[in-house]
């Protein structure tokens, strides 16, 4: 059976996405091999393409449930992944140290070290566009794993750029300039040739399951983000960090997860690509604060809960999902995220 697995990532809700995945095996029967599972990430989804590859592989795999879960995912804290110095962005030395210490225990040092066909986004700078890196293109292969994790994870101005290390020389042009989270473009943003041009190698899919932790309005995703950072942070930006600022907050979202599935579905319906495609996404009462990473384990529960006491809104057809946007239209939010950043740097000018 040929699967494939998107996952969408969101900052600190890494193990929202790890109870999905094991329900989807408990519940769905999701086989997950490297002959027919396809990986495609970005963000916390691309540190769980990390996991699985380490721990899914068919030689020498890690445990899954006794160390990646247990020792590296429920372990983690806010103090493990960054520290604020004075300024943002803060430092993520720490998450840089555990991502390495993990990746050495899998000893997986390249993307080409990796044994799933694997797919991870990361945001160019230099490109202003966001770039696809997999183990499936030969100038890819000794892109270094730990820097394209570290890329895809760095949220814009949160968290510092990063640098993506090719060990190709000759293809080194790829991974010029600096990178930030896959996402900062939009959810999977330039998936139809990417996926396309998979499709045209591989063949069409049997299921493919968009995997999703909980998200909030973008609204109240900025006003945790404007917690944690102060309205002086703000003056050294340009207009162009701004607008990266406004897409990434826009992309985390509810509104900006159903803007790609909306995309998604007019595409995968033009183009036949799977039998089934199932969206995976919890809707609890209460979400979890996507800046505070001390509570793994609580995630985990939660919505491993949220889905025993929901099973028919777990797994819900594509088809199923996006009759909801007739009932209820997409809201236009950049407009709204913009007057707020605009009103902190007014509001700082005041005092």
């Amino acid at each position: 059976m040929k699967n494939a697995l998107l996952l969408t990532g969101a900052a600190a809700r890494i193990s929202q996405e790890v109870a999905i995945i094991d329900k989807l095996i408990e519940k769905k029967g999701l086989e997950i091999k490297p002959e027919s599972t396809m990986l495609a990430g970005f963000s916390s989804g691309a540190l769980n393409i990390g996991a699985i590859n380490a721990c899914f592989r068919t030689e020498n795999p890690l445990d899954w449930n006794g160390y990646f879960k247990e020792e590296v995912l429920f372990p983690v804290t806010t103090e493990r992944i960054y520290y604020r110095e004075n300024f943002i962005p803060f430092n993520t030395s720490p998450l840089r140290e555990l991502l390495g210490n993990f990746l050495k225990e899998a000893n997986i040092k390249t993307l080409g070290d990796c044994a799933f066909k694997s797919f991870v986004l990361a945001f160019s700078y230099r490109r202003l566009a966001t770039v696809w890196v997999s183990n499936m293109f030969n100038r890819h292969q000794k892109i270094e794993m730990l820097d394209l994790l570290m890329a895809t994870s760095a949220i814009p101005l949160i968290f510092p750029d990063q640098t993506i290390k090719n060990h190709e020389k000759k293809m080194q042009k790829y991974t010029r300039g600096s990178f930030a989270d896959g996402g900062s473009g939009g959810s999977f943003r330039r998936f139809e040739y990417y996926l396309k041009r998979y499709l045209k190698q591989n063949g069409r899919f049997e299921k493919v399951y968009i995997v999703s932790p909980m998200r909030d309005v973008a609204e109240d995703d900025y006003e945790e983000m404007n917690k944690i950072t102060r309205a002086r942070d703000l003056l050294s930006l340009d207009l162009k960090n701004i607008k990266v600022l406004r897409f990434f907050t826009a992309m985390v979202s509810q509104n900006g997860f159903d803007l790609f599935i909306k995309r998604f579905d007019r595409w995968a319906r033009k183009k036949d690509i799977a039998d089934e495609i199932f969206v995976c996404i919890p809707q609890m009462d209460k979400n979890f604060p996507f800046l505070e990473f001390g509570k793994q384990i609580e995630q985990y529960r939660a919505v491993s809960e949220w889905i025993e006491e929901n099973p028919e809104k777990f797994a819900v057809p594509l088809s199923e999902y996006v009759k909801k946007f007739e009932r209820t239209p997409l809201r236009k939010i950049h407009v709204t995220l913009k007057r707020k950043l605009l009103h902190r740097l007014r509001s700082f000018f005041k005092r």
